[in-house]
Formats: C-alpha cells, sequence, structure tokens
C-alpha cells in the first residue's frame, strides 16, 4: 500500500484489548509487556478479577454480575444494564436498526462497536442527542484503513504489534493515539463518583492529565530519573485534534496572535511529535522576546516552618496535628535565624531571600511584619521576595485589616515583590478536593490585584498533574492572562509539576502520579505562546525537574530558571531528590550546554549581567 497516496487527514484514537485466556502470573506479566491495557473477558471462564485488576488491567464483560471497569451490551441482555452508568456501557451492533435506536436511546451507551464498514452509514445517520464514538475490531493495517476510509474514528487492536501500530502512524494524515478503556471517555469527576477506592486509583495510575493513556517510562517530577525522549516514536501519544487546525493558530501566533482560551485547550489536547512543533513555536516566540539569553537570580529560600493547620491534599511539607507526619519533625525557625540566614545569603552573593512556610496556628500578621522589618534593619539592600496570597489574607485576617491595609504596612516595612504559589489550580472545582479549606481562586486573585495596584508585583505559578484535567489548566490561565491584562503586574509564569511520591493525596490513592514528560514540555510551551503579549518570563522548575528537565526546556520556550535557593525543603518533602541548592556556576553549565547565553539577574528582571563559566574542559 503507497503511503502517499492516502490523503486523509483522520484522527484516530485506539485501545490495546485482547480477550482473557487467563489469570496466572506469567500470561498477565506477558500481556503487560506487550502492551495489552484491557481485556474482553470470556463467559466461559472463572477469572480472579481482583488479580487482573492489580495488575493494572481494565477488564470489560457482557456479565453484569462481574465486576468489570466496562460492559460489552448486546441485543439480548441490555435490559439488564439499564441501571448502569452509561459511561461504562458498549453497544455491540449486530445489524437489528430497531433494537439498536431503542438501546441508544434509553441506555446512551458510550462507545457503538460495529463490525462492517457499512454500518457505519446507518450509525452515522442516526437523529439523536446521546453522543459516542463508534468503533471496530481490525486485525490488519489494511483492515484498519479501511475502516478508517468509511470514517470509524476509534480501533480496538488484537495481537497487534508494535511494528504494526507504528506501520499505521506512517501513513499520512493518520494521528494516532492511545487510550484507555475507560479515558478519556470518563472524566476524574466522574470516576471519582462511580469507581471504588481501588478501582479509581487504578484507573488514575494508569490516565495522563489529558484523558490519554499513561506513558510507560519510569520517570515523574522529582524522581531524579533519565527524562523520556519526545522526539522518538511514541506511539501511545499523537494528536487527537485535525494537524491542520494546529498548524493554523501556530502561525497566527508567530504573526503576534493572541491565542483565545478555545484554542489554548485545543492545542492542550495535543499529543505526541506535533508536542514538538508547539515547542518549537515557542522556542521562537522567546527568542524574539528574549533573544539567546537564560536567565537566573542568586537567592536564598527560607522555609521558616513547616507546621500549618490548612489540610491541603498534595502538600507533604507540612506538620501539624491532622497531617500525615511524613518526614521531618514539625520546626519553626524564630525570626533571629531568619534574619541571620538572610545576612549570611547577602554576604555569598545573593540578592534575594524568599520567604514561604507553613500557616502556624501562633503565627499573625504582625509576625510577618517584623520579620521583613529585621531583614532590612540588618540588610536594607537584599530584595524580599515573600509570602504567599495565603499568607497575606491569614496575616490581614488576624489583625482585623483588611488586605490592602495590610499590604501597605508590608510595603513600608520592606516586603518587595510576593511568589505566586498558594494557587496551586485555579479552579474552585479541584480546589475542594486538592486543598478544601484554602482560600478561594477569586481570594488568590484578589490579593494579587490589590498588591499590584501598590506597585508589588508578583510571579505567578500553576501546580499541575494531579487530579486536574485540561478544562483546569485553561481557567487557570485564563485567570492570571485577565489579572495580567488589568495590572501589568505578574513578571513571570512558573510550572509547577506535581511532585506525587510523598504526597498525602497519591499515598491516599485520590491522585494521578504526577504530568507525564510530554505534559511538562506541553504546559511550559503553552504559557509562553499563550502569554507571549502579556508575560515575558517564563521559568523552569529545577528543584522538580533536575538540571537535565530544567535544560531541556530552554529549547520549548523557557528563558529563566529561577534562584539557586541554597536551602528548600517543600519539594524534597514530597519526595523530590532535587532542591537544596544549585550554584552559579551549575547554572552557567545548564545553559552553556544547551547553546544558550546566562543572564545574572535581579527579581524584577531590570537588571542584568552576562555571565560565563569560569569551568574549562566541560
Amino acid at each position: 500500500m503507497d503511503t502517499q497516496k492516502i490523503t486523509m487527514n483522520k484522527n484516530i484514537s485506539f485501545l490495546r484489548i485482547r480477550p482473557c485466556d487467563n489469570d496466572n502470573e506469567i500470561y498477565l506479566n506477558s500481556r503487560k509487556k506487550e502492551g495489552t491495557s484491557a481485556f474482553l473477558l470470556k463467559e466461559e471462564l472463572n477469572l480472579d478479577l481482583s488479580e487482573i485488576h492489580k495488575r493494572g488491567f481494565h477488564t470489560l464483560s457482557k456479565d453484569l454480575n462481574d465486576n468489570s471497569d466496562a460492559w460489552m451490551i448486546t441485543d439480548d441482555n441490555w435490559k439488564d444494564f439499564d441501571e448502569k452508568n452509561q459511561k461504562r456501557l458498549i453497544y455491540l451492533y449486530k445489524n437489528n436498526k430497531e433494537i439498536a435506536l431503542e438501546i441508544i436511546d434509553r441506555l446512551s451507551p458510550s462507545t457503538i462497536l460495529v463490525s462492517k464498514t457499512s454500518d457505519l452509514e446507518f450509525i452515522n445517520s442516526i437523529n439523536t442527542k446521546v453522543k459516542f464514538m463508534t468503533s471496530v475490531y481490525v486485525d490488519t493495517v489494511e483492515d484498519a484503513i479501511k475502516f478508517i476510509d468509511s470514517g470509524i474514528s476509534d480501533l480496538l487492536l488484537r495481537d497487534w504489534s508494535s511494528d504494526q501500530i507504528q506501520e499505521l502512524q506512517r501513513f499520512d494524515g493518520i494521528n494516532l493515539y492511545e487510550r484507555t478503556l475507560m479515558s478519556p471517555i470518563f472524566s476524574i469527576d466522574e470516576a471519582r463518583n462511580e469507581f471504588d477506592k481501588e478501582r479509581y486509583f487504578r484507573y488514575l495510575n494508569t490516565r495522563n492529565v489529558r484523558g490519554f493513556r499513561r506513558e510507560k517510562t519510569h520517570w515523574s517530577p522529582g524522581s531524579g530519573k533519565k527524562i523520556p525522549k519526545l522526539n522518538g516514536f511514541t506511539f501511545n501519544n499523537k494528536s487527537q485534534f485535525n494537524h491542520i487546525d494546529i498548524d493554523v493558530i501556530l502561525k497566527d501566533v508567530l504573526d503576534g496572535y493572541q491565542i483565545s482560551d478555545e484554542e489554548l485547550k485545543i492545542l492542550f489536547k495535543t499529543a505526541g511529535k506535533k508536542i514538538n512543533d508547539i515547542a518549537t513555536v515557542a522556542n521562537e516566540l522567546n527568542f524574539i522576546k528574549n533573544g539567546n539569553n537564560v536567565s537566573y537570580v542568586i537567592n536564598r529560600n527560607i522555609n521558616y516552618t513547616n507546621q500549618c493547620y490548612y489540610k491541603c491534599g498534595f502538600c507533604g511539607f507540612s506538620k501539624g496535628p491532622n497531617s500525615l507526619n511524613l518526614k521531618e519533625k514539625p520546626y519553626s525557625i524564630d525570626i533571629e535565624e531568619v534574619v541571620a540566614r538572610s545576612t549570611e545569603a547577602f554576604e555569598m552573593g545573593a540578592s534575594e531571600v524568599c520567604l514561604q512556610g507553613g500557616i502556624h496556628p501562633e503565627y499573625t500578621g504582625e509576625f510577618y511584619l517584623k520579620m521583613v522589618r529585621d531583614i532590612k534593619a540588618s540588610v536594607p539592600d537584599m530584595h524580599i521576595h515573600g509570602f504567599t496570597p495565603l499568607e497575606i489574607w491569614q496575616g490581614a485576617e488576624t489583625i482585623n485589616m483588611d488586605i490592602e491595609e495590610y499590604l501597605k504596612l508590608l510595603k513600608t516595612a520592606g516586603l518587595n515583590t510576593l511568589p505566586g504559589t498558594a494557587a496551586e489550580i485555579l479552579d474552585d472545582r479541584i480546589r475542594k478536593y486538592l486543598c478544601p479549606d484554602k482560600i478561594t481562586s477569586a481570594q488568590w486573585a484578589y490579593v494579587m490585584e490589590v498588591a499590584h495596584s501598590l506597585g508589588i508585583k508578583s510571579t505567578a505559578t500553576i501546580m499541575f498533574g494531579h487530579i486536574d484535567d485540561i478544562e483546569s489548566w485553561v481557567n487557570h490561565f485564563s485567570l492570571i492572562r485577565n489579572i495580567q491584562n488589568k495590572t501589568k503586574g505578574f513578571t513571570e509564569v512558573v510550572p509547577l509539576p506535581f511532585v506525587h511520591m510523598g504526597s498525602p493525596i497519591y499515598l491516599q490513592g485520590k491522585s494521578m502520579p504526577g504530568p507525564t514528560w510530554d505534559e511538562v514540555v506541553l504546559i511550559h510551551s503553552l504559557a509562553r505562546i499563550y502569554f507571549s503579549n502579556t508575560i515575558d518570563n517564563i521559568q523552569a522548575s529545577w528543584v522538580k525537574l533536575g538540571h537535565d528537565g530544567a535544560g531541556k526546556l530552554l529549547h520549548a520556550g523557557v528563558n529563566d530558571l529561577g534562584g539557586t535557593l541554597i536551602n528548600e525543603n517543600i519539594s524534597r518533602a514530597s519526595g523530590a531528590d532535587h532542591g537544596q541548592e544549585t550554584t552559579q556556576d551549575e547554572f552557567i553549565h545548564i545553559i552553556e550546554s544547551n547553546n544558550k547565553n546566562p543572564v545574572l539577574r535581579n527579581t524584577l528582571y531590570t537588571d542584568f549581567k552576562n555571565t560565563k563559566s569560569k569551568l574549562k574542559n566541560r
């Protein structure tokens, strides 16, 4: 078959599913190794589903009594499933049109499984508001092409090798991406309400944020493992959108166009090699804005307490009566020690001290004011980058003062800028489960707008890869850009990938194990693209990603590596291998090894100094 003659432009999902013949360890390990993600259960076999599920497989059954993830309904058994969740039903169409219409109308199955190309004309002609996808079993590449050419959008693959999938992927106009049995049909919110604890956790561990099948790598943020190759063949992650649509958007971006929220959503759903196109455009935009320069700041991070009375599910750092007591014991550093560390940092060449900590039950707004005053009294030239909107809100509340008044006092005391943390994900639908007692998205935004109106600039962050989704990413980015359009107060955007290893919400089986590497590349690239006309600087967190990960993102729109930190305990408390300190020489090496120009900056990006490696033969 001549691939050059294929003119289709199709976005095709596929599921690697096979009949289940056995439940012993050897059989299941073999199926796992070959890439199978789901089993169709044979009716005559008595299988241990718990063992099958324990190994991460999803199951599809025709028997209502099976504890399956989804069910195959037929013309004969469909009446047994009228109380089951519609999105867990797959209808096997057998050419009985009258029954098919009744089943679709009454049960609204998520998928209709056909067997012949002639079935598609009828299925596509049905006048219904029911949303479903149409799928088919295919055994050869030739069969797949035939059905794709007939309008199918989803393939069920039995006994396919990776070579076969690669062959199909090579056809021009076919954009493959791998799904699981349940996603992207299911959302996290729906799964949370529908599944028991074990099934929910299995679902979270097999999907990525965008609802595709999760990459099979050992890497995760904070793990210290080798960064996966994005440019190589990744058959499980091809775009689900028409490449023409993406290419038009990207071309407009290079012409100065500011993309809409809807276009951002389309780009966020991109997968596979097309992410490289997005990263390339982001890199070009960054070059237009910042040239070949990559900046960093010499600073010290002081986490003055890990005691906190908030119950944020993602946080492995905080200690308190409601925490899980994961690692270090509770501590609180007195102000004298904070001042001493700030003075020491200044003597070491730091221009900034970053102050963040838990919300200690004994701290009030006066505590934060005294800390700032005392630091400025000792090192008046030190830039104080301190206190999240949560600390500002709590500080003002404890001394019965409104936000504006309190921020004015802090500014007078010597506070220069605010870190944009405590944002996590600015979507209250997600925050309800992630950080239920924390300030709302609107409260976070209010603190930032007031601070900016007083001349106190800030960073903006987003933490991603936990229980979030594309909709929440778009909502977060949109809120940040709306604030920036009003205030011009954000100096940089800092995507923070979720570090899962020591996080309570993951240990409790309620979150994904962080974002995948392609999602890390995607969110940094799209931060550059989405904020191209509003925020000049995109920062990569070496604390979360390590030196190699942060370095690779310098080719995906990133122009800043943040600070040397000297001390940072929050990420390490959640299980990260990185985070204590990166020296100036190490920053220079990261930047130069990626063919970029290292530049030392101040916090506000108003003073720059070119630097170069003093180390030879590296």
